[in-house]
């Protein structure tokens, strides 16, 4: 039997899967209360996932009229089925906050410049302001709750997660078998 990880190890193995895999699919809730996704360029500090969008967007919108977001970020090894083993991935439940202090903001893009190498080929961070002086926002993401997924551990290997109330910790890992048990 494999040694699962605990919630140090997987907090590590998340923060890394943050760090170097590039697209996450944003779910957001329309005013009927209904989830609309996007895809989304991640950027992260940590456990907290950085977004960057429009203000003329839909999910802006959304974000504003209700801040509770899900998001999945997916490692699948090239080979298809023969990768199967290398598959891991985090659902995150969490708090959509506009950013609107500057150093954060700039912290941000000095993450995503970090994350993204073909930003320096284009100029869409080059005047990015505070959000009541253009186009552009971001929206910092801290996790609340959330489900890993590890198929390096085992085939099919999953545990809830538990965060500190600021996001920056996984303070817990339940065993994903007792979703049967509470619902």
């Amino acid at each position: 039997m494999t040694t699962e990880p605990g919630p140090a190890e997987v907090q590590e193995a998340i923060t890394e899967l943050l760090r170097t895999e590039e697209l996450a699919a944003l779910a957001t809730i329309d005013e009927q209360g209904a989830p609309s996704t996007s895809a989304m360029h991640i950027a992260a500090d940590g456990l907290i996932a950085y977004m960057h969008t429009f203000q003329f967007n839909r999910k802006h919108a959304q974000m504003q009229q209700n801040p509770n977001v899900s998001y999945v970020v997916s490692h699948i090894p090239p080979g298809g089925f023969a990768g199967r083993h290398a598959i891991h991935s985090v659902q995150i439940q969490g708090r959509a906050t506009l950013v609107t202090d500057p150093a954060e903001i700039q912290r941000a893009v000095t993450l995503s410049f970090e994350q993204f190498p073909w930003l320096a080929d284009i100029s869409l961070y080059d005047n990015v302001k505070l959000p009541d002086e253009g186009q552009q926002v971001f929206y910092r993401i801290e996790p609340t709750r959330g489900l890993w997924a590890d198929h390096r551990v085992r085939q099919l290997w999953r545990v809830f997660l538990e965060f500190s109330y600021d996001g920056r910790t996984v303070t817990g890992c339940r065993p994903y078998h007792s979703a049967r048990r509470t619902g």
